[in-house]
């Protein structure tokens, strides 16, 4: 039975594909239309399921020197399989980037989400359930291994620095201090889905604060919590009848520049111990 014969055009219209893709793959020599006396090229049946073979190759994001590879050598060729296997472990790391990616989006939507709500505003909120990964001794060892991680796993730049402070009172709000304590490196259930297998948990205690805490998302211009916000936090929690421990957790988000001087949005945290 003889085969059909179709025209660039017929192809084009039949693949979706342009003609200068079409010519791309003749000069590339994947495809191989034959040239009749009157110039014009022509395609068969057999050219189009090679143009299947290609346009499935490219939906698995393979290159064309792959495609070509593949289009040549036999099914169960060693290079089919190599290659395969490759793509599939290219496909899978991209995902894990892109599942990545989409946690850093949303945990900073949820950043903006809380600061459009409580800056300046105080609510009881639970801390968040996470992990602790590094606890430090100073502010300042807790942001170098912060860079360490990130630079050493993908993802882990997704771990939040909390520095932990204790409040003491005085006999007024002009004696009471805000003494540091230490700093931890925690990291949010939530993160932690993007992040297995290529970093072991299980090793890592859960941050345990089981208490509701008192929460505000202040902007200052340093780094250690302000006396007077943290008053005032724990001014609203007497006037509601709860009594607030002397620890603090302080995260710092979107430091920036105000006025030449470093401004920092922070999230503060004290637990409640009663109400």
């Amino acid at each position: 039975m003889e085969k059909q014969e179709y025209l660039i055009g017929d192809i084009a219209a039949i693949t979706g594909l342009s003609r200068d893709a079409l010519r791309f793959y003749e000069k590339r020599g994947i495809l191989t239309p034959k040239k009749k006396s009157n110039g014009y090229r022509y395609y068969t049946e057999d050219d189009l399921y090679l143009l299947v073979r290609i346009l499935f190759s490219k939906k698995m994001n393979l290159g064309l020197d792959a495609i070509e590879t593949l289009m040549v050598s036999p099914p169960l060729d060693c290079e089919h399989k190599q290659t395969l296997s490759q793509q599939i472990e290219s496909e899978i790391s991209a995902i894990r980037s892109h599942r990545q990616t989409l946690a850093r989006l949303l945990s900073i939507k949820k950043i903006y989400e809380e600061l459009e709500e409580c800056q300046n505003r105080f609510c009881l909120k639970p801390f968040p359930n996470c992990r602790v990964l590094h606890t430090m001794d100073s502010a300042a060892d807790g942001l170098k291994q912060w860079f360490l991680l990130s630079r050493q796993y993908e993802g882990l730049d997704m771990v939040y620095v909390y520095d932990c402070y204790r409040y003491q009172a005085g006999f007024s709000l002009d004696e009471a201090q805000i003494n540091y304590d230490y700093s931890q490196l925690l990291i949010y259930e939530e993160v932690m889905r993007c992040m297995e297998p290529e970093y072991d948990f299980s090793g890592c205690e859960v941050f345990r604060e089981s208490a509701p805490c008192i929460f505000t998302v202040a902007e200052v211009s340093a780094v250690a919590p302000c006396l007077s916000v943290v008053g005032a936090m724990r001014q609203w929690a007497a006037g509601q009848g709860i009594v607030a421990s002397p620890k603090i957790y302080v995260t710092s988000n979107f430091a920036r520049l105000k006025d030449g001087v470093c401004s920092y949005y922070q999230e503060i945290y004290i637990p409640v111990i009663s109400s």
